[in-house]
């Protein structure tokens, strides 16, 4: 999504004559992203699946997934 939040602002102001926080508007972009991408937690969980795929349809794909002890995403190779 390209639309920053003072964009989305200014197109509420433009298009519905109603004004709206930067906050709102911040919010908002992030309730579009996760509607439309799917949350950071279940991009997450699929990456396995997403790669065991890409090694069936690619025979000889050797992957590694790291992640810190956290389960924070660092890297994929």
């Amino acid at each position: 999504m390209d639309l920053k939040p003072r964009e989305i602002i200014g197109r509420m102001e433009s298009k519905f004559n109603i004004k709206v926080s930067y906050m709102k508007a911040l919010d908002a972009r992030r309730k579009a992203i996760k509607v439309v991408f799917g949350s950071w937690e279940e991009s997450y969980r699929t990456l396995n699946l997403f790669m065991d795929a890409v090694a069936f349809v690619m025979p000889g794909t050797v992957y590694r997934i790291q992640s810190t002890h956290t389960n924070r995403f660092q890297r994929l190779f």
